[in-house]
């Protein structure tokens, strides 16, 4: 945890601009102040066998939605290489589903 005098002073700071803010803005504001303090973003996150199984499950499900010709940026892909990108997609959603990365994460597939 951080000091509390710091995090009185940032939420003073935060009031005394919150009326200049868009509303947009101040979620984003907040948000950073809350994970810089609370150390939100320390905090573990456990993939258990139900998961895993899931993450497995769900790769073998897209395997079989996966189709040649197939291009990631400007590499073409190989049919040994579609059981790769199947548990790949997998974990990305698994990550992407349990909100634990901080942008938005997905394959440039190419046609």
């Amino acid at each position: 945890m951080s000091d509390p005098q710091e995090l009185d002073r940032e939420l003073r700071e935060y009031i005394e601009k919150e009326p200049n803010l868009r509303r947009e803005d101040r979620l984003a504001y907040l948000k950073a102040v809350y994970n810089k303090h609370l150390e939100i973003n320390k905090l573990e996150h456990v993939v258990n066998s139900g998961d895993l199984f899931d993450i497995i499950a769900t790769a073998k499900g897209n395997f079989f939605k996966l189709k040649l010709p197939m291009q990631i940026s400007s590499k073409k892909i190989e049919n040994g290489d579609l059981t790769h990108i199947a548990l790949i997609e997998s974990v990305i959603s698994y990550l992407n589903s349990m909100n634990l990365l901080k942008k938005l994460v997905k394959l440039d597939y190419r046609d």
